[in-house]
């Protein structure tokens, strides 16, 4: 009896002692209880009427510390301070118990502090267009967290721990100073949203391929020179960015990424695309030009959903067979390579709007026109053409004709039969006389034939025999 009673006394002094641990927790509301709560905008307001605030902003109120005793404002769950004057988080905002949503964008914040771990309840984090500089470890005892909103800042670090967050979904570290992840990375198995573009970023670890929830990655603008093999374990992945990088090379099984509807490589250092491109069955746009490609992969014949293929500016020689032969298929540039060779498969191009092989090596056209009855825009400007052939007039609703910098002498007169052509440039070849059927096409707005040496009497039946808006003798 004397044993419970100095066990009750204990107890007693205990209570008295430390009274903080006798008093309860507040309860922590649902997400559809904390929505019909009020916002409170100031803080006169909110102290006024402490035990019903669960909702505080304080945006652009030009605050830089908070007032004494703010944590007893215990019941916050979603506090807004973005947009102030703060160089710290201040130590009160770590004492509230029921924290889950904490805005800082906007302010001058360089310490992402420590205590950051104390808030168990947190699970958005925001803080856009600071100054800092690392994310600690502690970060990871926020086990809740699903959101990070870290863009805009100079994070240069982030600490082994990042890991522990099984529930983070969003991760948002655009625009900062990354070289390298954490090793722990890829534990991040929650995660489908993750923007690093903008970073400076040389390697990605083995353990990124583990990230198999992804489905936006973005990682333009880096200085990745290759991607683990990991990096096709990504097979729910819906965008990705790459472009800007020092890519050389992509995975072996990169077309396990099936479910893209857009792939960007532009402005890397691709010499190759893997043959795997070709499983990529749902892509309607590839992009990669400025890269050091020197061929396209004959699989490319497999996407049958492509509707834009981009390759400028690489150094492609030739482009034969099927590899463009897609039905979907609307727009090609393939201007700036060392093409010397064109003569696709074009059986299946009804649906082709656009071509443009400018600035190439292509001294004749090898493939069929009469196939291209939807083609409108047609750049063969800056090649090496010594003849065009009669078949172009086949592609009856051509608007658009550059056939500029070439080595023309004669053109079909039937180029009349072109009865759609707004736009015809044949600056810069060889005509000492053109066809003036030219000048019976009535849609023609118009005609750009500077730089022939024409015969003088000639260049008079032009201007008396083509009537267009614009004629550039």
């Amino acid at each position: 009896m004397r044993e419970i009673k100095s066990v009750l006394t204990i107890l007693l002094v205990l209570w008295l002692v430390f009274p903080s641990h006798a008093k309860k927790k507040p309860k922590l509301l649902t997400a559809a209880e904390l929505k019909e709560k009020k916002i409170f905008y100031s803080l006169e307001e909110a102290f006024l009427n402490k035990k019903s605030v669960y909702k505080l902003n304080l945006e652009r109120q030009k605050l830089g510390k908070l007032p004494p005793k703010f944590e007893k404002l215990s019941r916050i769950q979603e506090l807004q301070l973005g947009y102030n004057e703060f160089k710290e988080i201040p130590t009160s905002v770590f004492l509230l118990p029921n924290l889950q949503k904490l805005t800082l964008h906007g302010n001058k914040i360089i310490i992402l502090s420590k205590e950051i771990g104390n808030l168990e309840q947190l699970t958005e984090l925001n803080m856009i267009g600071n100054q800092v500089k690392a994310i600690p470890a502690e970060i990871g005892q926020c086990k809740k967290l699903a959101i990070i909103k870290l863009g805009e800042n100079q994070v240069s670090r982030i600490e082994p721990g990042i890991g522990n967050l099984k529930k983070l979904e969003e991760l948002d570290l655009f625009s900062n100073q990354l070289v390298s992840l954490p090793a722990d990375f890829g534990r991040l198995q929650s995660l489908k949203k993750l923007d690093l573009n903008w970073n400076n970023l040389e390697t990605l670890p083995e353990s990124f391929g583990k990230l198999t929830n992804l489905e936006v990655v973005k990682l333009e603008k880096n200085q990745l020179v290759q991607l683990p093999e990991s990096f096709s374990n990504l097979v729910k992945l819906k965008d990705v960015k790459l472009n800007n990088n020092q890519l050389v090379k992509l995975p072996e099984k990169f077309g396990n990424l099936v479910l893209l509807p857009e792939l960007k490589l532009d402005h890397n250092k691709l010499v190759t695309l893997p043959g795997s491109i070709g499983d990529m069955l749902q892509l309607k746009v590839l992009d990669v030009s400025k890269n050091l490609l020197e061929q396209l992969p004959s699989t490319l014949s497999n996407l049958v959903n492509l509707n834009t293929l981009i390759a400028r500016e690489n150094k492609l020689g030739s482009i034969s067979g099927e590899v463009i032969n897609l039905p979907a298929l609307k727009q090609v540039d393939l201007s700036i390579n060392k093409i010397s060779k064109f003569s696709p498969e074009t059986s299946r191009l009804a649906n082709l709007h656009t071509l443009d092989l400018e600035m190439n090596n292509i001294s004749s056209l090898n493939f069929g026109f009469e196939n291209l009855t939807a083609l409108v825009h047609l750049n063969l400007g800056s090649n090496g053409l010594t003849n065009l052939p009669e078949g172009i007039i086949k592609a009856q609703h051509l608007e658009y004709l550059n056939l500029e910098n070439n080595k023309l002498e004669t053109m079909t007169k039937k180029i009349n039969k072109l009865v759609h052509l707004k736009y015809l440039n044949l600056s810069s070849n060889k005509f000492l006389l053109i066809p003036l059927s030219i000048g019976e096409i009535k849609t023609l707005e118009e005609v750009n034939v500077s730089g022939n040496p024409f015969y003088k009497w000639h260049k008079k039946q032009i201007s008396k025999n083509v009537k267009v808006k614009n004629l550039i003798l």
